[in-house]
């Protein structure tokens, strides 16, 4: 174990068990340590304050993962391409793709991804969010929805889009040969907000704009996966704050106001299962931001909702937030969720390359 980890792990470890039971605070899952309290995730950042002045020069803690492109979406078997889920096809963003699985039969357990993009650019078939489709050689049908970008809605349109493709994927699962009845929401920074946000206004009618479509389907969700993920639209960093505000159409930053399109402010103690991805290095969505989420998600329902895997020093669209390794932790997430009684049959080793092609979005 490297000196940088086993800092970490120590940080993370030291007086965990008199704290937490102090606290009365479900202890929150770190991939690192396994556990975390707010006042020793206040020491690992300063830990971190430090190591990072330490840091070797060369390193580049923001490469992102993929720098514009497309997914090829001819290399899988079946996909139904720009599906619009609202009650017209008006809108070109208001669309899905459903890539199927190589493996299983129908119906499918389905995985809906939300794209990143600062809230105004990325699209449901961006390259960024490549490893995704590694869901599909797992059993998995996936869903990529697109949704208004902030030029052309300011928030709420982003959660009554995503609002509205659940509602659509419930009311036409047979027609589509999924399973619906549980649904996963994956998503990356501004994806993982919407993702979060889902799951915040679960059973809220007032999140809802159900004239948009299929108001009789439930828009609720079962999982979440958040890579990098917003939490809190008042706390951004300083590279997200202007995303922030031109999401919400004022200024966001420390605002009460803006706390209505933050999920931290929204949880409840039917909060569904979390698992939050995040680079200790992100100076867009600062990490304390999901360690806050789900320190607050697990005090809320009483146990142990939330999971938390920090990235030591990976900063925002990191490709060491899209590894293997990460994703087999992911999707170990989402068989918990999609198949909790036997486990998922269709899980393998196998993560081929996701090819993409080299065009402006």
């Amino acid at each position: 174990m490297t000196f940088r980890k086993t800092v970490v792990v120590a940080l993370l470890s030291f007086g965990l068990a008199t704290i937490a039971q102090a606290r009365g605070v479900p202890p929150v899952h770190i991939s690192l340590s396994g556990e975390a309290t707010p006042e020793l995730l206040a020491d690992f950042r300063q830990a971190l304050n430090r190591m990072a002045n330490r840091r070797p020069n060369g390193i580049n803690t923001e490469t992102a993962t993929a720098a514009g492109g497309v997914i090829d979406l001819d290399q899988f078997w079946k996909v139904e391409k720009d599906v619009p889920y609202t009650g017209d096809d008006l809108n070109a963003h208001q669309r899905l793709n459903i890539t199927y699985p190589f493996e299983g039969d129908p119906p499918y357990r389905v995985i809906v991804n939300f794209h990143g993009g600062d809230w105004n650019s990325g699209s449901r078939q961006s390259a960024t969010h490549a490893q995704a489709y590694w869901a599909i050689y797992q059993g998995y049908a996936l869903v990529d929805v697109g949704y208004r970008p902030a030029d052309e809605g300011l928030w709420p349109a982003q959660l009554h889009d995503a609002k509205a493709a659940i509602r659509f994927l419930r009311a036409n699962a047979e027609q589509y040969e999924l399973d619906a009845e549980r649904l996963v929401v994956i998503g990356a920074g501004a994806g993982g907000h919407l993702a979060q946000m889902l799951a915040a206004t679960n059973g809220e009618p007032s999140a809802e704009d159900t004239g948009m479509g299929y108001g009789d389907a439930s828009s609720e969700i079962q999982g979440v996966v958040s890579l990098s993920g917003v939490a809190d639209i008042t706390t951004m960093g300083e590279q997200g704050r202007e995303a922030a505000d031109h999401l919400m159409g004022y200024p966001a930053y420390q605002s009460k106001q803006a706390l209505e399109a933050s999920p931290i402010a929204r949880i409840d103690e039917d909060f569904p299962p979390i698992l939050l991805v995040h680079g200790t290095n992100d100076r867009m969505v600062p990490f304390e931001q999901s360690a806050r989420m789900a320190i607050r998600v697990n005090t809320a329902t009483g146990q142990s909702t939330a999971n938390l895997n920090l990235l030591v020093n990976a900063g925002h669209q990191d490709r060491r937030l899209t590894t293997e390794e990460v994703m087999a932790k992911t999707l170990d997430f989402v068989d918990s969720v999609l198949f909790p009684d036997n486990g998922n049959p269709h899980r393998s080793t196998f993560y081929p390359g996701i090819q993409t092609i080299d065009v402006a979005e």
